[in-house]
C-alpha cells in the first residue's frame, strides 16, 4: 500500500522566515524519501508563495503542473482522510474557513459542494459581502462587521464609534464605490458578530476574535445544555444560500433590544449548524464531509454532532487538521480523483 508522507505546518509564507524554511523541508524530504516528483500540484491563486514556488518547481524539473480551488482541496483532503473518493452515493461537502479564491474569481469560504462520480460542484454558499481592503479585513474583525451591516438602516450607530473619523469617511467612500472584491467566508462572518458584540475590534493573529466568540456561546450551552438550539432560523428554512444581511439585521436587533451577549452567541453558532440541516435536507443526503479551519471551533462541532448524527453520516478529520495542513493532502487527492474521472471517461 503507498504511503503520503505530509510535512509539518509551514505558518504563513508571507513571512520569510516561513518561506525559507518551506524551502528547508522541501528539500530534506525529497532527499530524505529520495524522491523524484513526476507531477506539481499547487492552490489556483497564482499569488500564494506556495503556488510560485510550485510553478518554479514545475518549470525547473519539466514536469506536469496541475492547479486545485482551494476549497476542493478542502474537500478531497476529508474524502481521501476517510477513504471516500470511490464512494457510489453523493458526498455533501460543508467547508467553510477564512479565504480561497473561487472559480468565479471572488474569496471564498462558506461553501456547500457535492462529490458524484469523481465530481465536483458547487452546491450552496453564504451570500456574497464586501471584502474590504483584503488582507486588512482579516486581521480587523470592525471592517467585516461594517461590511456585513453597512447596507442595514441604524447600523451607524453600532458601528462608528470603532473607527476615527479619518477612517469611517476612507471606508464609507470605499463601500459606496462598491468596487471591492466578494467574499462568502464563513471565517469574516465569524469575525463580524464578534465585532458587533464588542468582544474583539483588531486582532492579533486571524481566528482570535472567533476563539473569543466560542467561548461567549459556550457559556451559554454549559448553563442550558445542547439539546435545545437557539436560532435565527428554524429547523424548515428553506433558503440555500444564507442572506448575511438578514443574519446581521437579526443580531442587531438583538442588540438594541438588550439580549445578553451569550445568547446572541448561542444563537448565531445555532443558526449555523441549522443552516448545514437545511441544506442536507434538500437533497436529502445521507453523508456530510466537514474541513476548513472554521471546523476548529470545538462548540461549533460538537453542536453539529448533538443535533445531526442520528440523521447523517458526519465526516471529521481525524489524523489531519481542518485548517490548512490538509490543504497539499487534499491536492494530492484531487490529483487521483482527477485521474480516475479520465479512466472512466
Amino acid at each position: 500500500k503507498e504511503n503520503v508522507y505530509i510535512s509539518q505546518y509551514l505558518g504563513d509564507l508571507d513571512h520569510l522566515d516561513s518561506l525559507q524554511n518551506h524551502k528547508v523541508v522541501q528539500k530534506h524530504i525529497l532527499t530524505l524519501l529520495d524522491a523524484h516528483p513526476s507531477v506539481v500540484i499547487i492552490d489556483n491563486h497564482p499569488a500564494y508563495q506556495s503556488s510560485i514556488l510550485g510553478v518554479k518547481l514545475s518549470v525547473a524539473n519539466d514536469i506536469e503542473l496541475h492547479t486545485v480551488q482551494h476549497h476542493v482541496a478542502h474537500f478531497s483532503a476529508i474524502l481521501g482522510e476517510h477513504n471516500l473518493i470511490d464512494d457510489t452515493e453523493p458526498i455533501l461537502g460543508v467547508i467553510w474557513d477564512g479565504l480561497g479564491l473561487g472559480d468565479d474569481g471572488n474569496m471564498w469560504g462558506g461553501e456547500f459542494f457535492v462529490y458524484d462520480s469523481y465530481q465536483f460542484s458547487r452546491y450552496a454558499h453564504l451570500s456574497y459581502f464586501n471584502l474590504l481592503l483584503n488582507d486588512k479585513m482579516a486581521k480587523e474583525p470592525r471592517l467585516s462587521a461594517l461590511s456585513l451591516c453597512y447596507t442595514i438602516s441604524g447600523s451607524s450607530k453600532l458601528l462608528k464609534k470603532k473607527f476615527t473619523a479619518q477612517e469611517w469617511k476612507i471606508y464609507d467612500q470605499l463601500l459606496k464605490e462598491d468596487k471591492q472584491l466578494k467574499t462568502s467566508s464563513i471565517g469574516r462572518l465569524f469575525d463580524a458578530v464578534a465585532s458587533l458584540l464588542d468582544i474583539m475590534d483588531v486582532q492579533s493573529y486571524e481566528g482570535e476574535a472567533a476563539m473569543h466568540l466560542e467561548v461567549v456561546a459556550r457559556k451559554y450551552f454549559n448553563e442550558n445544555g445542547y439539546e435545545q438550539l437557539p436560532s435565527y432560523y428554524q429547523q424548515n428554512i428553506s433558503a440555500v444560500n444564507i442572506s448575511v444581511t438578514s443574519l446581521a439585521s437579526s443580531i442587531l436587533l438583538d442588540i438594541k433590544n438588550g439580549a445578553a451577549r451569550e445568547l446572541i452567541a448561542a444563537r448565531f453558532h445555532g443558526s449555523l449548524v441549522n443552516w448545514i440541516e437545511a441544506v442536507a435536507n434538500q437533497e436529502q443526503f445521507d453523508k456530510i464531509a466537514f474541513s476548513g479551519g472554521v471546523f476548529q471551533n470545538t462548540l461549533l462541532v460538537d453542536l453539529i454532532i448533538t443535533r445531526l448524527k442520528k440523521k447523517f453520516k458526519l465526516y471529521f478529520h481525524e489524523q489531519l487538521s481542518p485548517n490548512d495542513e490538509n490543504i497539499s493532502f487534499g491536492q494530492l487527492i484531487n490529483y487521483e480523483i482527477q485521474q480516475k474521472l479520465l479512466k472512466k471517461a
